[in-house]
């Protein structure tokens, strides 16, 4: 069964103006600090090689954002790894207590997220791509 015209053109047109990798990228972000930072690499490298003379410049406020939410989340997805096996092991606190530890910074990880595919999905740019908050 194929797709109507109208369904295949708007298809083509969301994939042309580079929105559903910056989507891509938002998705590996999100899942940086579970999978201690192999997502991230990933979403890195494609953001960086991304950014191209064809991309308009809106979605180049995300891949710039992007790649500083990863350095800037990057460094405290592994203190809260090592962190979280320091207590583990030396102080004898219970694995169910690290959620405690790594849970500010999947919140902060997941807020640029879903803040950054929030103006994606609008077809807005990142007001302040080089901001640390939110």
């Amino acid at each position: 069964m194929t797709q109507p015209p109208a369904q295949t053109s708007e298809l083509k047109t969301f994939l042309a103006d580079g929105r559903g990798m910056a989507m891509l990228i938002y998705s590996l972000l999100f899942f940086m600090t579970l999978t201690l930072g192999l997502t991230g690499i990933l979403a890195l490298i494609i953001a960086t090689f991304a950014d191209s003379d064809k991309t308009p410049p809106w979605i180049k406020t995300h891949y710039q954002f992007q790649v500083r939410t990863f350095w800037i989340g990057i460094v405290p997805t592994f203190l809260t790894f090592f962190a979280s096996q320091y207590l583990i092991k030396v102080v004898q606190v219970q694995p169910i207590y690290m959620f405690l530890v790594v849970m500010p910074v999947l919140a902060w990880v997941a807020g640029r997220c879903a803040m950054g595919f929030n103006h994606l999905l609008y077809r807005r740019p990142y007001p302040n791509p080089k901001s640390w908050l939110v």
